[in-house]
């Protein structure tokens, strides 16, 4: 494994996370010093903690969304032809994801086959396994 594809695999999403939760993290780490102002502030002003709570939440469901749009969940896998899931790595029919219709891939000897557009997608990574019939047909023509 390089280093880009180790950086890319442990290190991007752990500070993809991090960054996530800088909002809320700085808040839970400056506690002591926040708790007399935001007291202060809660005593003159109470809608005001409560505002800067709601907008402290936005920003992060808003970077939270805003990076998880930014990485599509499916990734094109050229050898093969097909679109793999980057979360439970199943694969899926391009034919039919082109025409906006995400269909899983069934898992045969030699590759995969669409169960919508019934297109098979082979696998060069499998050898080729002739079946039973195959090998007794070719063993009574000799």
């Amino acid at each position: 494994m390089s280093l880009l594809e180790f950086l890319k695999k442990w290190w991007l999403p752990a500070a993809l996370v991090l960054l996530a939760s800088a909002p809320s993290g700085v808040v839970l780490l400056l506690q002591e010093a926040l708790a007399p102002a935001l007291a202060s502030l809660a005593e003159s002003q109470p809608t005001a903690v409560l505002k800067v709570f709601a907008l402290l939440l936005w920003l992060c469901l808003v970077l939270g969304a805003f990076l998880s749009l930014q990485r599509p969940w499916l990734r094109w896998d050229e050898p093969t032809g097909t679109w793999v899931s980057r979360l439970s790595s199943l694969r899926y029919c391009a034919k039919c994801k082109a025409t906006k219709i995400i269909t899983p891939l069934k898992n045969e000897i030699t590759g995969w086959r669409c169960m919508h557009c019934h297109n098979f997608f082979h696998d060069p990574a499998r050898a080729h396994i002739e079946s039973a019939k195959m090998k007794a047909a070719k063993s009574e023509r000799i």
